[in-house]
């Protein structure tokens, strides 16, 4: 095949995998498993968060109860001191501050009590938050698998044109090639026409005649005076 001609089919093979391509990503399917993904990341970030709450519960609750361990400890050394006193002012400051550490516990023990509940608390919203990620998770996995198969002879296909379009482009100059690739990326992926009769095929434009003649007598493959893109003026018919 020529050069004409394959370039002339290497457009038509690029319209084809644009084409495909788009129908592969407009797939429900494919919409679907992203925003079955965007939601696991939100409802991970949410998980994250409830996480981070009970290890903050946690580590107050660890506080206090180090603290009321401490305060025992104190309030028996304070009563192995008073047993061995006899002194009455002596016993009179010992009770005093073992009022004061009898109270100061109380208190932890009460705040502890609510710090645990808040934590079971925190730590079954946890719970349900995992579970919702794990049914996401299924969700996306059978999305994934019925995607693969919807897209899998549309996958097929362009890997097929993809192998074609390579053999084209190696019967293509390589000055050709990246004039081609150049105003096709920014033509919407037309980079090349055709001249029939006066009208080139990429911008249907009826080019004047003086245009034509100046084509024609030239190479085969030109630029569209109207459209700036390649132009093939005379293929050979099979």
């Amino acid at each position: 095949m020529r050069e004409p001609e394959s370039l002339l089919e290497l457009q038509r093979v690029d319209v084809d995998i644009l084409r495909l391509e788009k129908k592969l990503d407009e797939l429900p399917e494919k919409k679907a498993i992203l925003a079955a993904r965007a939601k696991q990341r939100e409802t991970s970030a949410l998980k994250d968060k409830a996480g981070m709450l009970v290890r903050k519960l946690e580590a107050e609750v660890k506080s206090r109860t180090d603290e009321m361990t401490m305060l025992t400890d104190k309030i028996d050394a304070e009563q192995a001191k008073l047993m061995a006193t006899a002194d009455h002012r002596a016993v009179q400051a010992i009770s005093r501050e073992m009022d004061g550490l009898k109270r100061r516990r109380d208190k932890l023990e009460m705040e502890t009590l609510q710090f645990v509940e808040r934590v079971d608390k925190a730590s079954a919203q946890v719970a349900t938050i995992e579970a919702h990620v794990a049914k996401l998770a299924e969700q996306e996995a059978a999305l994934t698998d019925r995607f693969k198969q919807v897209g899998g002879e549309v996958q097929a296909e362009i890997t097929r044109l993809k192998k074609e379009r390579d053999k084209l482009v190696a019967a293509i100059k390589p000055e050709t090639l990246e004039r081609y690739e150049a105003v096709r990326a920014s033509r919407g992926g037309i980079g090349v026409g055709k001249l029939d009769g006066q009208t080139c095929t990429a911008c249907r434009m009826e080019l004047p005649a003086e245009r034509v003649r100046e084509l024609t007598g030239g190479p085969d493959i030109a630029i569209c005076p109207q459209c700036r893109r390649l132009i093939v003026v005379r293929v050979e018919v099979a």
